[in-house]
This record gives C-alpha cells, sequence and structure tokens, in this order.
C-alpha cells in the first residue's frame, strides 16, 4: 500500500526516546516509511508529522504502541476511506488481552459510521486518507479522545467505515497514561466538547 506511518510524540523528550524504541521499529519493519515529529503539544505533533506525509494513506502510532506484522496486508483486503484496527491491550510482559475491534462504550453489536454520532470506536491507528484528514483539518485540541474527534469529522464529511479485524493495534496499558488518567467528569467534559465543536446535541 501507498502508506506513511506517522508517529507524533510531545512534551517530554524521553517520549521520543521510547518512540524510537517501540513505535518507529515495529512501523518500519512493515517496509513503509515512518516519519516522526515532536511539538509541545500532541495536535501540533501529529499535525507536523501529517504535514510530511507524501502517501496516499496514513496510520497514526502513538509512542508506546506498536503494529504487529501482517497489519498492511490486512488493511489492504478492505474498501473504506477509514479502517478500524483490532487492538491487543498490552497490560505487562506477561498479560495481553484477545484482539477485538473496540467498540462505542454500552454498545454490544459491532459498531458501524454512525455509532461515532454517539462515541468513539476506532483507535488511532486506523488506516485513514491522507487528503481526508486534510480536507476535515487535521487533528484539533482536545484533553480527551480527540481521535474520535476527528473520525467523527470524517463521518460526517460522508466518508465510509470498515472494521479490519486481521490488522491488529498493540496498545500498552499505563494507568497514568493520558488517555487513562483523566477522571470520569474530566472524560465527560472532553466528550461533551468534542460533540458540541461538531454540532451534535449535549446531554
Amino acid at each position: 500500500m501507498d502508506v506513511t506511518v506517522a508517529v507524533a510524540t510531545f512534551g517530554m523528550s524521553w517520549w521520543s526516546d521510547l518512540a524510537r524504541s517501540r513505535a518507529i521499529p515495529s512501523a518500519a519493519a512493515l517496509g513503509v516509511p515512518v516519519v516522526h515529529h515532536h511539538a509541545s503539544t500532541l495536535h501540533d505533533a501529529r499535525n507536523g508529522a501529517l504535514a510530511r506525509v507524501d502517501t496516499d494513506w496514513v496510520i497514526h502510532l502513538d509512542a508506546d504502541d506498536e503494529l504487529e506484522a501482517g497489519y498492511l496486508d490486512a488493511m489492504a483486503a478492505g474498501a473504506a476511506d477509514v479502517r478500524a484496527p483490532a487492538v491487543r491491550y498490552i497490560h505487562s510482559r506477561t498479560r495481553a488481552s484477545t484482539p477485538a475491534v473496540p467498540t462505542v462504550a454500552g454498545h454490544s453489536h459491532h459498531c458501524q459510521a454512525e455509532c461515532l454520532l454517539q462515541g468513539n470506536w476506532l483507535v488511532v491507528g486506523a488506516l485513514v486518507r491522507v487528503d481526508l484528514v486534510r480536507q476535515v483539518g487535521g487533528w484539533r485540541d482536545f484533553d480527551w479522545s480527540e481521535d474520535w474527534d476527528l473520525w467523527l469529522r470524517c463521518h460526517l464529511a460522508g466518508a465510509s467505515f470498515e472494521a479490519m479485524p486481521r490488522a491488529i493495534y498493540r496498545a500498552h496499558v499505563r494507568r497514568d497514561s493520558r488517555n487513562r488518567a483523566p477522571s470520569r467528569q474530566a472524560r465527560l467534559a472532553a466528550h461533551h466538547a468534542i460533540a458540541a465543536a461538531n454540532g451534535l446535541p449535549v446531554p
């Protein structure tokens, strides 16, 4: 596939060190271009990495995560503008979950594009058309779940979505990570802010 893996890091320099030891090697092993951009904020880092992509497709990869072998071959079997991988959560060196495509919180079915109107079911490492991400304005600054904001804007712009369960994104779980540390109240506030920014009703 004509794809680039974009690794974004922000803040402390040790995030760049982690990217060079984990995310970047896993992406380079797939035999595609890899770009890394460091900035003071996450959305600036992701937009900076995106600006360096000159392929038709992009996969954004967090510094502490990895793409498993066969990721691109599995993604290539799809046809949608945005293709969502399964996620294997790595809790320790000895404990890892069975890969599964995430769902919106509270949903018991396999989520479709319309589910994005209620919440997020795609990780940052989804395969997406570069021109689509640029068309909807790239990454925006939210305290939490900024990837939901991007996928929601892609959906509202008419993009197609597809789950690709054979493509596996390895997400390393840390209790103090940016995604897990916020309180329920902080997460709810971010959810409301993203909904309002996209013209959705706020509960």
